[in-house]
């Protein structure tokens, strides 16, 4: 089926539930919404997938009735490898063509402003451009075990927002946005680490809780994220901020089932310590 590309007409689908849609709705940004395509189930409720491409493998977003994961399949299942951001209901449509690996089951949370208690945030400061190096070292400290921040660009640090905390000239730890999106009113906080031999000083908390309300100032309506549902460390902290788990999914990468084994690119998965 052709792809769908009338803006409108996909935010009036995306937006019955801006929580689990809120990065789709931030492809709708004109940078983004060129490198995305979109595909609508021919009958039925309404239901979508899409496809971004922003470097490496694309990435495979589904919503609606389960028909969203089939939505755009034949199209689809052209691209030899794909990253997932998919509910469990359309597991099943997205394995009749690719070997799904390493799924992770996620909560994806959102922001109750009536709950919202932000952590003291003394020491926090704003992080810009020339702090990349800075902040490539933070990172570098969980590649090892596998805890580093797994969807960091460094354009990002640029557009978006980001704060750390310092501790001897070094970050020890500091949180961020996968995307701001004021048009749209949402943004996704991510890229959350803390320094291992620095964990248990309540940073992921103050940073994560700053950023929330730097981004209820700019007057963003919908603040999400992600998490690990194995992480019950990370839930603690962002429940105790005010964030209410919303919807379950998959994250993780897709192999073509005729394609040869080939490497692959870590999901996006914020770890908040």
């Amino acid at each position: 089926m052709p792809p769908l590309a009338d803006r409108a007409a996909i935010r009036a689908i995306l937006s019955a539930d801006p929580v689990w849609c809120v990065y789709a709705l931030g492809d709708l940004e004109p940078r983004l919404f060129e490198r995305t395509s979109w595909f609508r189930s021919p009958a039925g409720p309404p239901a979508l997938a899409a496809l971004y491409r922003g470097g490496g493998p694309p990435v495979l977003f589904t919503f609606g009735a389960p028909e969203g994961g089939a939505a755009g399949m034949d199209e689809i299942a052209g691209e030899p490898e794909l990253l997932l951001q998919i509910r469990p209901e359309d597991a099943g449509a997205v394995a009749s063509r690719y070997e799904i690996l390493k799924a992770k089951p996620m909560w994806r949370m959102a922001l109750d402003r009536s709950r919202y208690r932000p952590a003291a945030a003394a020491g926090a400061e704003r992080l810009a451009l020339g702090d990349l190096d800075a902040l490539n070292r933070l990172y570098d400290d969980g590649r090892p075990s596998g805890e580093a921040p797994g969807y960091f660009l460094p354009w990002m640090l640029e557009e978006f927002l980001f704060l750390g905390v310092r501790e001897g000239g070094e970050l020890a730890a500091a949180a961020g946005t996968h995307l701001i999106s004021v048009a749209e009113g949402v943004a996704a906080i991510g890229n959350v680490y803390t320094r291992r031999d620095r964990r248990g000083r309540g940073f992921a908390a103050m940073l994560a809780g700053a950023l929330a309300g730097e981004l209820l100032a700019m007057g963003i309506r919908v603040i999400a994220l992600s998490v690990e549902q194995a992480n019950a460390g990370a839930i603690r902290i962002y429940e105790r901020l005010g964030f209410v788990k919303r919807c379950e999914f998959i994250e993780g990468r897709a192999r073509r089932k005729s394609c040869a084994a080939s490497t692959l690119a870590r999901a996006p998965a914020p770890e908040p310590e």
